[in-house]
């Protein structure tokens, strides 16, 4: 599936229109079917790095605790399916269903109210980085997404050492594509406690949740960070870094992880 479709638009600029076909991000129904009916959602997405995305998403929601639990994650084209086997956590695919049943609009549910104990622990101190090492990844991260520079239209995310940018991935939803990445790091057995991640979008506290699910210890948006996000960083031991752009950034919560200095 193209990440572009071409739409025939008209342009207003300088007093006049003009007719002129538009380059937008595509996006599609994507069904997500784990163990045949133990759980199918639909999700909406771009149409790429699919199986990554499952992965990612029940990694990130508690449900995949470890890489032995996995049988295989398939993508059908022809029912636009994206088939997940394997043994997952029957609570963490509860709280998966209840939240889509709900409804809660872009983030699709969770606070700390009900987090899965086997997922959700404070993370390991793990890594530390020189605050001008951060600005420099920021920058090498925004420069590196290629169809969130052209278009504006898609979210990035990027898993990274203080050395540099491992795995990055992009999505209409900044969630997809926090989702993408981890699945990237999960199938190919790559560690994530030692590593940070970066996005383009705000960081609310789902986004947090993501992370301490998959035990990664630095956050850093582009974005605001909501309130809740603070507290769900600070009660699991995060790193959260909201406003990183432009070569600065804030620090929320986990400051001993940001050393002052150069890169």
């Amino acid at each position: 599936m193209d990440a572009f479709q071409e739409q025939p638009i008209r342009r207003y600029r300088e007093g006049r229109f003009e007719s002129v076909r538009d380059a937008v991000v595509a996006e599609a129904r994507i069904e997500l079917v784990v163990n045949a009916d133990e759980l199918r959602l639909a999700m909406l997405c771009l149409p790429r790095e699919l199986p990554e995305m499952a992965v990612g998403f029940l990694r990130a929601e508690g449900a995949l605790l470890q890489r032995e639990d996995l049988d295989a994650a398939e993508f059908d084209p022809a029912a636009s399916a994206v088939h997940v086997r394997g043994r997952f956590d029957p609570d963490a695919l509860e709280a998966i269903r209840r939240r889509w049943t709900w409804g809660t609009g872009c983030g699709r549910g969770g606070t700390s109210a009900s987090l899965n104990p086997d997922a959700y622990r404070p993370v390991e101190e793990g890594l530390t980085v020189q605050a001008g090492r951060v600005a420099e990844l920021s920058r090498e991260f925004q420069k590196s997404v290629e169809l969130w520079r052209q278009t504006g239209g898609v979210h990035a995310c990027a898993l990274a050492t203080a050395d540099g940018i491992e795995a990055a991935a992009e999505d209409v939803g900044r969630h997809n594509a926090f989702d993408k990445v981890i699945g990237k790091a999960f199938l190919a057995g790559i560690e994530t406690a030692d590593k940070m991640i970066l996005t383009t979008g705000r960081l609310s506290a789902e986004m947090v949740s993501k992370a301490v699910a998959s035990r990664l210890p630095i956050v850093v948006g582009r974005g605001a960070v909501t309130g809740l996000a603070i507290d769900l960083a600070r009660r699991f031991g995060i790193t959260l870094i909201g406003f990183a752009r432009a070569g600065r950034f804030n620090v929320y919560t986990g400051f001993q992880r940001v050393l002052s200095g150069p890169c």
